[in-house]
This record gives structure tokens, sequence and C-alpha cells, in this order.
């Protein structure tokens, strides 16, 4: 088997050999603080080993149970992070955008296997950082060890919100939850919600149907607290949306 996985199986393409100084890329990872805790020698050793890669909207970058050779760092675009239930119905886990890192958990896993599905929702680049050297520089590294343990930490909280909100909530709470944590203006009663992900994407994310997910913002709509146009929604009163929450 090719060592670069299932990415080089099906799209056979690294665009170049990272990593210097000179490269865009190369001050966003270097502020990240799963590599903030790295020496300057150290970071520098670890970037001739990282390389860039594309994918386009809807391409598999991995599925679940592929060997894991690699941790990404998102530079552009959206990609979902998801597995099939038992009913055959596809859960998106998470949505990572830029400047952030996923799977690098697994790094540390005994058995180096992606957990999830991983496709880009739009044209995406992203730095693959191989497991192996990356392990190598923690393992002699405190600092960059505690900074990785506050990043899983980080992540199984907000997973045990987000199990508690699934149980606690009903559907329309979920819902208005979400609508809360993407507003980006607000004046009095008044804000200005921007939806960054495909409403099936959303409603995935909130355990429900493409068809709820549209229901209840009908519901919303026809008691006249928002008004939605695409992916911007227009809440006309707070204070009657916040008691659903």
């Amino acid at each position: 088997m090719n060592h670069y996985g299932s990415f080089a199986r099906s799209y056979a393409v690294l665009d170049c050999k990272v990593m210097d100084n000179d490269c865009r890329e190369y001050e966003s990872i270097r502020r990240h603080y799963l590599f903030s805790g790295l020496d300057q020698e150290e970071f520098d050793s670890l970037m001739l080993h990282v390389t860039r890669a594309s994918l386009e909207k809807g391409e598999v970058l991995f599925h679940r149970g592929d060997a894991a050779n690699y941790f990404y760092f998102v530079d552009t675009g959206q990609l979902e992070l998801s597995m099939i239930a038992a009913t055959g119905q596809k859960k998106v886990l998470e949505v990572v955008g830029p400047d952030r890192t996923f799977a690098e958990a697994v790094a540390f896993m005994r058995e180096l296997k992606y957990p999830v599905t991983c496709e880009a929702l739009t044209d995406s680049v992203l730095c693959q950082i191989p497991n192996p050297e990356y392990i190598q520089l923690v393992s002699s590294n405190p600092d960059a060890c505690m900074r990785l343990l506050s990043d899983i930490s980080r992540h199984l909280h907000a997973r045990v919100r987000e199990i508690e909100r699934l149980t606690v909530q009903n559907a329309q709470s979920r819902l208005v939850s979400y609508l809360l944590d993407h507003v980006i203006e607000s004046t009095d009663d008044e804000a200005t919600i921007r939806l960054d992900l495909p409403r099936h994407v959303i409603a995935s994310r909130l355990s429900i149907t493409p068809e709820t997910l549209s229901r209840l913002l009908r519901n919303l709509v026809d008691e006249g607290i928002l008004t939605a146009e695409d992916r911007v929604i227009f809440v006309h009163s707070l204070a009657r949306l916040r008691p659903y929450d």
C-alpha cells in the first residue's frame, strides 16, 4: 500500500513539498498551539516533512478505517467529519475551517486508523503533517505535550456539551441554540445571523432531518420572529427567540 494512504490512492497529488519560511502557510502553522511549543529548530525540521494538498468540493480525504498517517491543518476551505450510523444515516460530527487542525488525536492512539470520514464541503487547501515525525518531536517536549492535551480536553468538553444538547433539548431548542451561536451582528432586540454551512449539514449536526429543519425555520418565520434569506437570517426579536433556547 502507498504510504500516503487513501488520499494518494484516490488523487495521486501532493501539490508541492512545503514548507519554508517564505511559504504563506508557514506563519499560520507556526502560531497554532500544536506547534508553538516547539523551538525554532524543531519546528523547521518538522516543516521539511509537511506537504500541501488540494481537494475539490465533494472529494474525500480519507474514509473511516483508513490508515492514519497524517493529521491536517486547514489553510482554506471547509471539511466535514462524519460517520454512518447503524441506521445508515450520515451523522456530521464536526465541520473544520481555516487555521484549525483535525485528526491529531489519532496520532496518539494504539490503532492508527481514522475513526471518521473526511469530505471537502468546499474547495480546500490542507497541510499534511506526518504523525511519526510530530510524535517524535513532542515526546521530548513537555510544553508541546501540554498544549496538545489542552486541545484534546477542549474537544472532549465540546462533545459532552453537544451530547447534553442532543439529549436534553428538543429539536427547536437545538436549532435556536445553533442560531444564537452564529449571530454576527446585533442591535437592541434585533440580530443578523449568517449560516456558514449548507442546511443539510446543519440538520445533521442537530440530529434532525433537513425537512424538520425547514419546518422549524418556517414556524419561526410564520411567528414573525425572523426572516430567512438563503444563508442570512434576520432576527426581529431576540427576546422572543431566546425562550426556545
